[in-house]
């Protein structure tokens, strides 16, 4: 195209970007659909979008053709359904700054929690927040609304090997993407060094009889099995019957040496002394910043390990796409990740991020390469998450 065509009821759109626009379009580098949102997003009216689209030569399309945008009212409030204490209340003011949108928070315990309330019809959700497996779990379930990645350009910072992983894979869902990294981290053990003297390098000190009373575990199916797993030397994805069983039996055999199966109270466990607490990052190394890293360890254990990522998602017949592509965008400008990371203490999906948060303890405790080679991520297993569930139940009724 030679020149911008003649919009004057839209004068007051920007003229360089529009111009940009219609190069990208024009050049192939933006799709029609891509196009659309990103004009009506400058402010340009449904009229002047045909016009431009039909000036660009390709005649085979009309306005009245053009994809419906999306509705970009923007609401009171985002209803986020969230894991607890798992947002800065510096995301909650600058997102409120930023948007004039306040966000709305009620929590769930789990994954599995998550999928039961949702698969039970709960509505009113802007955006959910599950784990990896669970991802792929409720694409298949119908439970999620696929993403238009046009509103969310910041996702350009996000580090490329979270940006089509396995769970949510382009090339299996037709191209629709479904998902985005929120936070990711690990799962190992903490160890109260002024009371465990040994050094502890495996899963096999939490099977240690000398420590009966004295052990916490995650009240989570796949995590407290995979644990068990991994001790065996298996796959924490493992789909093999007999695997699973050994696995059962072997937390069927710890069982007496448990304290308590508890995922909400990491930190609390820890600070009162409990000698080994099955543990996420962020909840053992806040505890260390508090009393030491004299007295708390956070070891990743030498047979393997969980390696998960917590996602943003919008589930179906959400109240307003518009604002969860909003909030995920904002999410992705590195300070306001920042931010996030220097109140939770988990791990950011953007990397520049870590350039500007100020949690010195995080920064020196970040998982080494050799670490992380020797995690596994949490996959969704199928059918077989069945098998999970029925030994998860013959170990807490055990």
């Amino acid at each position: 195209m030679a020149e911008t065509p003649h919009v004057d009821k839209d004068a007051y759109v920007d003229k360089k970007d529009l111009e940009g626009l219609i190069r990208e379009v024009a050049g192939g580098r933006i799709s029609r659909r891509q196009f659309f949102y990103r004009a009506a997003a400058l402010g340009l009216s449904t009229s002047a979008i045909g016009t431009v689209l039909a000036a660009c030569g390709n005649s085979s399309s009309s306005p009245s053709a053009s994809p419906t945008p999306m509705d970009t009212t923007k609401p009171a409030s985002l209803y986020f359904y969230n894991w607890s204490d798992y947002l800065a209340p510096a995301t909650r003011k600058n997102f409120k700054k930023q948007t004039g949108i306040n966000i709305v928070e009620t929590y769930f315990d789990d994954n599995e929690a998550l999928l039961a309330k949702l698969k039970g019809g709960a509505a009113g959700y802007d955006v959910i927040c599950p784990s990896d497996y669970m991802v792929h779990i409720m694409i298949k379930s119908g439970l999620l609304e696929p993403l238009d990645m046009s509103y969310i350009p910041n996702f350009s910072h996000v580090d490329p090997k979270f940006q089509n992983p396995t769970y949510d894979n382009k090339t299996e869902f037709g191209g629709k993407k479904y998902s985005v990294p929120y936070q990711w981290g690990t799962t190992g053990i903490g160890v109260r060094t002024d009371k465990v003297k040994e050094t502890v390098t495996s899963w096999a000190v939490l099977w240690d009889t000398k420590y009966k009373g004295q052990i916490n575990m995650d009240n989570e199916e796949r995590e407290t099995i995979g644990a068990a797993l991994k001790l065996l030397g298996y796959s924490l994805n493992s789909t093999s019957e007999s695997e699973v069983d050994q696995a059962t039996q072997k937390l069927i055999e710890q069982k007496p040496l448990v304290n308590a199966y508890d995922s909400n109270n990491m930190k609390r466990f820890m600070l009162a002394g409990t000698p080994l607490v099955h543990s996420w990052n962020a909840d053992a190394l806040l505890v260390m910043d508090e009393i030491g890293m004299d007295k708390l360890a956070y070891v990743l254990p030498q047979e393997g390990y969980t390696v998960w990522v917590d996602n943003l998602c919008i589930p179906r017949g959400a109240p307003s796409p518009y604002a969860t592509h909003l909030f995920m965008n904002f999410l992705f400008d590195p300070q306001n990740a920042a931010d996030l990371v220097d109140w939770v203490w988990y791990l950011s999906p953007v990397p520049e991020a870590y350039d500007i948060i100020t949690t010195k303890l995080l920064k020196e405790n970040f998982p080494t390469q050799a670490q992380l080679a020797n995690g596994e991520l949490m996959n969704d297993v199928g059918a077989f998450a069945r098998n999970y569930t029925l030994a998860w139940e013959r170990v807490k009724s055990a």
